[in-house]
């Protein structure tokens, strides 16, 4: 947890200057005012902590090595047990991660509060659409093990997408507009630009209620992809190891 906080902070502080340097001779970018991309940086990196690496990976190498054959032995959906054993790693890992995360950009980097009380409501919800939205993308990727062998460039690659379409290097209304409109409509936005956009008070009423409606109708296309996408994947299975 602390090596990921470090790092997670090498990012932000690097991010921060960099943006620091862009507003210093301008007030406002697209709707941000530095204070806003302060808050932004230090939470987007948060908000992506919250489903670590190493859950992935620990799927990716029962896959590779066969012990996910003890998993298909018991009588449960392979994918619900995926996402139970994620959110227990998460309450533990992404959490104190989360919550360091915000007191460190409190106290060090002078981030804002949310707008109100009803921002850190909907803020809250979209936080938790948003965390289910990445696991069940992380467990659908991580099924091309089944035909790669090998996850490394899986998850680099994963990581990469994510980062760019959530919005965590970027906010998605500075993005270039083949790029934007690409973001706007991917299920990846939910895991950071969403909440943020709440947080901030830049949705509100029909428009952050449209928000979180998109959200959770990619957490259930999502979990009927995943399902779809494991059954498929199982057919491909083949064993390394011994």
């Amino acid at each position: 947890t602390l090596f990921n906080i470090g790092l997670t902070f090498i990012w932000v502080f690097i991010l921060y200057y960099l943006w620091n340097a862009v507003y210093a001779d301008r007030s406002r970018i697209e709707g941000f005012t530095w204070d806003d991309m302060r808050t932004y940086i230090v939470i987007a990196y948060g908000l992506n902590a919250l489903v670590g690496w190493r859950i992935g990976a620990s799927m990716m190498y029962t896959i590779r090595t066969g012990e996910i054959l003890r998993d298909l032995t018991r009588p449960l959906n392979y994918c619900g047990t995926q996402l139970a054993s994620a959110t227990g790693a998460s309450i533990v890992e992404g959490i104190i991660s989360l919550i360091l995360t915000l007191l460190i950009g409190i106290f060090l980097l002078d981030i804002r509060a949310p707008d109100s009380p009803a921002a850190t409501g909907l803020f809250t919800i979209a936080v938790i659409l948003g965390y289910f939205t990445k696991a069940l993308i992380v467990f659908s990727v991580s099924l091309l093990t089944f035909w790669t062998l090998n996850g490394v460039g899986v998850s680099w690659s994963r990581e990469a997408i994510i980062a760019i379409l959530s919005g965590t290097l970027i906010p998605i209304a500075l993005m270039p507009d083949w790029l934007r409109i690409i973001a706007e409509w991917s299920p990846m936005r939910g895991i950071v630009s969403t909440p943020l956009m709440l947080y901030l008070g830049k949705a509100t009423g029909a428009d952050a209620a449209g928000l979180l409606l998109l959200q959770a109708a990619w957490v259930v296309g999502l979990w009927f992809f995943a399902n779809w996408a494991w059954r498929t994947a199982f057919n491909a299975v083949e064993i390394q190891g011994g």
